[in-house]
């Protein structure tokens, strides 16, 4: 379809972020995959050949920003998608790159937050680390809006030779929207030899933050005119809505619904520095102003700091999470920006009417509680199966440090992990828990991780393990690729694109020193229960390597399963409501409960016949033909 002499297509948010990058005219891209940012990389990636541009996933966040910024002293605009979790480790070196400079090239951060958490451990807004490192912000609110910011994202970049950051969210960049798309333009930059000089901020950092200061001034003003920023007021508007990034389609949308021409919006992509003229105009003559953001009052707070000084008679009534009209926590949606719009205008709101709301219970009480799990024949629920047998063993005396991973849903099968906090966290903790025999501490230790976690960020914590002599064991759930965000490739991996290097787990470890190194397979369910039974009772640092199945990526390069021989169930043998093992505690998501005849059943549509059960029934009622 064409429009105006451009062409419209379905794209999600990042993907519209990705076609920006194209349109931009970037050379260089490099990430760490992680819910909700992985797409964009993953889209550049299928393109890089055809568009000659270098595309890569980096070891970690950190890693990867530091290998966009060489790229970008060099010349060559490059793009660095992350997620919220994943700003935090690049921070450190965010926050002198900003000093420093990102040369001629341009430098894009991409950051992905995820309000409520949903595939993250936290809810954290970044925008807190654009006003950290004084660098711009930039916040879309639609899909175009997402394509079309980011070759401005560059030119800002370019012109002031700093770091600009665009902000994301979940519904943003997974929703899907028509966008108009551009040329890709061909390429306009050259790579240097050298790079630019001092490259460094000491041993006067404080000057350089003063240019930093100066620059973010500039851009301020720059920002005043901003054809971004979109206002829409009525000549009686007596409510203001100031909205960010994808708030503002709710915004848009609840005040359709309740046909109020009193309500003006404000819709806000320049958030950091703020546009202070344009916003102190448009709130002029206004009695209330309602915030519309996610998560923190992050926008709410500078504007409120921003009118200290005005004169009472001139400064509007603020709404928002301060004052309780919007929660501080968790997703922005049309009702509630409903309400509180109709709180504040004194009109009656009923969101539903009483035979909907009856419907929507009726149809909760039909829902069926589902708690996480691991997928069917998942090796990572057999290494927890026997992490419990072993616990069981020791009478509770052992405590399971964790992180970030599919194995993270260790915590939800009998609590069987004990932690789960940021990726290598669980290494770490192990470290200071190791040390702790010679006050008292009774426990043994194991600290578990997977084969992408562990190049990502647990090999310092490995060494200081060793340096430090803990007394721990290290599981290393190994299925060779990072399964979590869509099965890419990592150091470890076993399947290598052109020019990358196979680096092996094992070899690493024994380089560090680790008083033993074993290795077991994780579908060997008694086996990895007497390895690891025999490990956590020897003293020292100890490792082990678990051979691991991720049964997802299996089945992208297995045809079938059907010359694997067929589970079933001897009744005969079977103890049915006596025991319950089998579906209860060790829950494989193939074998379900037949309530009528009171045994268990397996679910051939998802079974895979993997065999981990038969190694669970007590009593040998589950067999392989």
């Amino acid at each position: 379809m064409v429009k105006s002499g451009l062409r419209e297509k379905l794209m999600s948010g990042n993907e519209a972020i990705a076609r920006g990058a194209l349109e931009a005219g970037i050379g260089f891209c490099s990430s760490y995959p992680g819910t909700p940012s992985t797409e964009i990389t993953t889209t550049l990636m299928k393109t890089a050949t055809e568009h000659d541009i270098y595309v890569e996933w980096s070891v970690n966040e950190k890693v990867a920003l530091e290998a966009a910024a060489g790229a970008s002293w060099a010349g060559v605009p490059a793009i660095c998608p992350m997620k919220s979790l994943g700003l935090n480790v690049a921070a450190d070196f965010l926050l002198n790159l900003n000093l420093s400079g990102t040369g001629k090239g341009g430098l894009v951060v991409v950051v992905c937050d995820d309000p409520r958490g949903h595939s993250s451990s936290n809810e954290q807004d970044s925008r807190f680390y654009a006003e950290a490192a004084y660098l711009p912000l930039l916040e879309p609110a639609t899909c175009q809006q997402a394509k079309d910011i980011i070759p401005y994202a560059f030119e800002l970049s370019r012109k002031f030779e700093i770091p600009v950051i665009v902000r994301s969210t979940t519904r943003l960049s997974h929703s899907r929207a028509a966008v108009k798309v551009g040329n890709i333009s061909k390429r306009k930059w050259s790579v240097t030899d050298g790079l630019p000089e001092r490259l460094y901020n000491v041993p006067n950092p404080h000057l350089r933050h003063s240019d930093l200061l100066e620059k973010l001034e500039i851009i301020s003003q720059e920002f005043e005119d901003s054809e971004w920023n979109s206002l829409d007021s009525r000549d009686s508007t007596n409510l203001l809505t100031v909205s960010t990034g994808i708030c503002l389609r709710y915004v848009e949308e609840a005040i359709d619904l309740l046909d109020d021409n009193k309500v003006g919006s404000l819709g806000l992509v320049t958030t950091h520095p703020l546009p202070k003229k344009f916003l102190l105009k448009a709130m002029k003559d206004v009695d209330n102003v309602l915030f519309a953001e996610e998560i923190d009052p992050f926008v709410e707070d500078a504007i409120r700091s921003l009118s200290v000084n005005r004169p009472s008679g001139e400064t509007p009534q603020f709404h928002g999470k301060r004052t309780g009209n919007v929660p501080a926590f968790g997703e922005m949606n049309t009702d509630i920006l409903m309400e509180a719009i109709a709180g504040i205008q004194g009109v009656d709101y009923e969101p539903h009417d009483v035979e909907t709301l009856a419907a929507v219970e009726k149809a909760r009480d039909l829902l069926l509680a589902r708690s996480l799990t691991f997928c069917a024949a998942c090796t990572h629920r057999n290494v927890y199966w026997a992490i419990r047998k072993v616990r069981k063993k020791l009478k509770g005396n052992l405590v399971v440090a964790g992180d970030i991973g599919c194995y993270s849903l260790g915590i939800f099968y009998d609590e069987s992990m004990n932690s789960m906090q940021a990726m290598g966290s669980g290494i770490g903790t192990a470290c200071g828990l190791g040390q702790l025999g010679r006050f008292g501490f009774n426990s043994k230790v194991v600290a578990v991780a997977g084969d992408s976690t562990f190049f990502h960020a647990c090999i310092p914590a490995l060494v200081n393990a060793r340096h430090k002599n803990a007394d721990i064991t290290f599981v290393i759930l190994d299925n060779s690729t990072t399964a979590m965000t869509g099965f890419q490739s990592h150091p470890g991996s076993g399947t290598q694109a052109k020019n990358e290097s196979h680096v092996s787990i094992e070899k690493v470890v024994n380089a560090i020193g680790a008083d033993s190194v074993a290795t077991g397979d994780a579908a060997d369910i008694p086996s990895v229960v007497e390895l690891l039974h025999k490990t956590v009772l020897k003293k020292g640092l100890h490792v082990i390597i678990l051979a691991s199945v991720c049964r997802l990526e299996e089945q992208k390069r297995v045809a079938g399963y059907d010359t694997e021989p067929e589970v079933y169930i001897d009744l005969e043998e079977c103890s049915g409501e006596k025991c319950r093992i089998c579906v209860d505690d060790f829950g494989c998501t193939a074998m379900s409960w037949d309530c009528e005849a009171g045994h268990p059943v397996i679910l051939e549509h998802l079974c895979v016949r993997c065999g981990a059960c038969v190694a669970v029934c007590p009593h040998g009622a589950i067999r392989q033909r």
